[in-house]
C-alpha cells in the first residue's frame, strides 16, 4: 500500500507529531490510513496530557508512537497501517498498565485528602453556627456533608473500577477539579436534606422514613453517602424538582 502522509516530529511543540498529506496526492486516503492517523493524533494528545510523568518516560512512548506512525503512513510502496494499528494497541496497553495505576491511585489519594479537609472545615463551621444560633439543624448538615464526602470518594472508585486509555488525560468527563467536585456534591447533599426536612421530597427505605431524619445521626450520614454515590444525578434531580415547583406556581397564577 502507498503511504499518503509525511510524518515527522513537530519541533515547535514538545511530544507532538505532524502528519501532512503528500503534495502529489489526488485520490482519497485509504480508510486504514485515515483510522491510523486519527488514532495517532488521539494517542499523542493523551501522551502530552500526562503531566505527572517524567519527560524521559514520555520520550520513550513518543519515539514508539512516531515510529509506528511512520511505518503505517509514510512508505511510498510498502505502508503497513494495519500492522501499525496493532503496534499502537500494544503501546496504549503498555501506557495504561504503567501510567493508569499511578494516575488512579494519585487521584483517589487527592480526592480523599480534600474530602477529609473539607469535612473538618465544614464540621467546625457547622459546630460554631450551632453554638451561636442554638439550632441543631447545623449539626445535621455537618453529618450529611461528611456522608457526602464518603459517598463521592467511593463513587469514583466504583465508576472508574478499570481506567480506559482516554481516562489518563481526562479523569472525569465533566472536567471538574476534585475540590470543585466535592464542594458541588456537598452543597447538593445539603439542598437535598433541606428538601427532606421541609417535606418537599420524601424517602422510604425499609424502616427508614423522612420523619426519622431529624433525630438519627446514622440516617443523616446515610443521606449524604447516597448523595455522594449518585453525584452525577443528584444535581440534575434537584434542578428538575425546583423547576417543577416553579412551573406549578406559574400555572396557578
Amino acid at each position: 500500500m502507498k503511504g499518503y502522509f509525511v510524518v515527522y516530529e513537530n519541533k515547535e511543540e514538545q511530544f507532538d507529531i505532524k502528519c501532512d498529506l503528500r503534495p502529489n496526492i489526488d485520490d482519497e486516503v485509504p480508510e486504514a490510513q485515515s483510522l491510523l492517523y486519527s488514532e495517532v493524533e488521539s494517542t499523542c494528545n493523551v501522551l502530552k496530557a500526562l503531566d505527572k510523568t517524567s519527560d524521559e518516560v514520555k520520550r520513550k512512548y513518543f519515539k514508539k508512537l512516531l515510529s509506528l506512525a511512520q511505518v503505517g503512513l509514510v512508505p511510498e510502496k510498502s505502508a503497513q497501517p494495519k500492522m501499525a494499528l496493532i503496534a499502537l494497541d500494544k503501546l496504549k496497553t503498555e501506557m495504561l498498565h504503567i501510567e493508569g495505576k499511578r494516575i488512579k491511585n494519585q487521584y483517589m489519594k487527592r480526592l480523599g485528602v480534600i474530602a477529609a479537609l473539607l469535612s473538618v472545615f465544614v464540621g467546625c463551621a457547622m459546630g460554631l453556627l450551632c453554638f451561636f444560633l442554638k439550632s441543631n439543624v447545623f449539626f445535621m448538615m455537618g453529618y450529611t456533608w461528611f456522608g457526602a464526602m464518603i459517598g463521592a470518594w467511593i463513587s469514583y472508585g466504583a465508576r472508574k473500577f478499570q481506567l480506559e486509555f482516554e481516562d489518563m488525560s481526562l479523569i472525569e468527563k465533566d472536567m471538574l477539579e476534585p475540590l470543585i467536585r466535592l464542594i458541588y456534591i456537598g452543597i447538593c447533599a445539603l439542598i437535598f436534606e433541606l428538601f427532606l426536612s421541609c417535606g418537599i421530597a420524601t424517602i422510604t427505605i425499609g424502616s427508614i422514613t423522612t420523619e426519622s431524619l431529624e433525630n438519627n445521626v446514622e440516617i443523616q450520614i446515610l443521606v449524604g453517602i447516597i448523595c455522594g454515590l449518585v453525584e452525577s444525578k443528584i444535581g440534575i434531580d434537584i434542578y428538575k424538582k425546583a423547576n417543577s415547583m416553579l412551573d406549578i406556581k406559574e400555572n396557578e397564577e
